[in-house]
């Protein structure tokens, strides 16, 4: 047995994926006996869990390494890197490149982690204690959790690196996913977010075919004032069976919908399907069936094949729908994707200038968006005290996501606490960020 508890610092870089995986990495060190750090100075070691998806994150993952390596003392704060980084390149060619580094661990070892970094410092110990492989989550104390229901993904996007890192569409049961949700309300979430690579795909590999509304009606069976939100749903995911699931009360009225473009060429290229006119024709159904929804898309610029027309197709787009939120990306030639083979098409500099062009239209739409807001009531998540904004707590409404999206400003007051739900009426709004004023109850 370990002797003492000593400190493990883990810094976790990329998207909400990452984060439940380092949350599962940090339960099994703790269940071994280990304590996690805020500071990597008061860390016996160091565990960076890393992204790879794209050139910049791949950037970002090399520069962490770099500024860790210097507080390894020689080695005497080891100094581990886990995550896509492994996955994409391989421990021995990263080993090679990156000396400063002591151990990489793949997804492989993942299942006996602690096990691995107790051998690295030469501790005793296993890892044991617990039912579920994860009992912490980093966003607890702000009272929502992101939920995983699946790994990998089966979809072939040419400009995607995903499937090549983190392999095939796995997916967890319904009565796995239900019992970590129930764990969790249990702890104090108000909100559980579900993510995946692809969540409309959940459970093909399991049940036959897409079984995600299966999945929400089990979840929104679970008794509680708490609610339930669905992200990275493709659209070609989306039928009338899951729009009729997502119709239950609990589930928030929010779409996440990583279109890519409007242009039938381009999607038929990027192995995808769709064209502006499919895309609104969802969005009709989805206003049918759901009424007022928040909508969430994510748009690509300079893939191969987009020249002028097909860019202003896509600007006209967003214009036209005025999405209440966008994630914009400029194409990236990621080695090992079918797109790679491609000529590169427009220079990066073009595709950057277009995606900021649509970035300054998103704004002055999301600008007004918020200006509509004024005046209304909503029931809001309470996450915790602002940083940014002194005398203010931060809270979200259904339209909102975690981490990406907007949020609600809500004077400091003494009956107010993290992790509950309150009603608010909307008094004003700051450039994209609404404020508000807590209702009496």
């Amino acid at each position: 047995m370990i002797k003492e508890r000593k400190g493990c610092y883990l810094l976790t870089l990329g998207c909400p994926k990452n984060e439940v995986d380092s949350d599962c990495l940090a339960s099994a060190l703790e269940r071994a006996g280990w304590r996690m750090t805020d500071s990597p100075r008061d860390a016996a070691v160091m565990i960076l869990n890393t992204c790879s998806f794209i050139v910049p994150a791949v950037e970002e993952s090399l520069e962490s390494v770099m500024e860790l390596s210097e507080l390894r003392e020689g080695g005497a704060r080891p100094l581990v890197v886990t995550g896509c980084l492994v996955s994409r390149y391989g421990g021995e060619v990263l080993a090679a490149l990156l000396p400063e580094v002591d151990l990489f661990v793949g997804f492989d070892d993942y299942p006996h982690f602690a096990g691995v970094i107790n051998a690295l410092l030469d501790e005793g110990g296993e890892a044991t204690g617990g039912a579920l492989a994860r009992e912490r989550a980093s966003t607890l104390d702000r009272g929502y959790v992101y939920l995983k229901i699946s790994e990998g993904c089966g979809r072939r996007c040419a400009y995607c690196a995903i499937p090549s890192i983190r392999g095939p569409l796995c997916s967890r049961t319904r009565e796995a996913i239900v019992e970590e949700a129930s764990f969790f309300l249990g702890r104090g979430a108000m909100e559980v977010v579900l993510i995946a690579q692809d969540t409309t795909s959940y459970g093909i590999d399991i049940y036959g075919r897409p079984s995600l509304p299966e999945l929400l009606g089990d979840l929104c069976a679970v008794a509680g004032d708490w609610r339930l939100r669905v992200m990275y749903m493709h659209p070609e995911g989306v039928d009338a069976r899951v729009l009729e699931a997502m119709s239950d009360p609990r589930i928030c009225r929010y779409l996440d919908l990583p279109f890519q473009h409007v242009d039938a060429g381009i999607l038929g290229v990027m192995g995808r399907k769709g064209s502006a006119d499919s895309h609104r024709e969802l969005l009709r159904k989805a206003e049918e069936v759901l009424g007022e929804v928040a909508l969430r898309a994510t748009f690509m610029t300079g893939f191969p094949g987009e020249d002028a027309r097909a860019f202003a197709m896509l600007r006209d787009f967003v214009a036209a729908v005025r999405f209440d939120w966008l994630g914009l990306f400029s194409y990236s030639h990621e080695e090992g994707t079918p797109a790679f083979s491609l000529r590169e098409g427009v220079s990066t500099a073009v595709a950057r200038k277009r995606c900021a062009e649509i970035a300054v239209l998103q704004e002055e739409i999301m600008r007004e968006k918020a200006g509509e807001m004024v005046g209304r009531r909503m029931q809001v998540l309470i996450e915790g005290v602002s940083a940014e904004a002194p005398g203010f707590w931060e809270a979200r409404s259904q339209r909102e996501a975690p981490e990406i999206d907007g949020v609600i400003f809500v004077p400091c007051q003494e009956d107010i606490e993290a992790g509950t739900l309150r009603d608010v009426k909307i008094t004003a709004s700051e450039g994209i960020d609404l404020i508000g004023a807590i209702e009496p109850r």
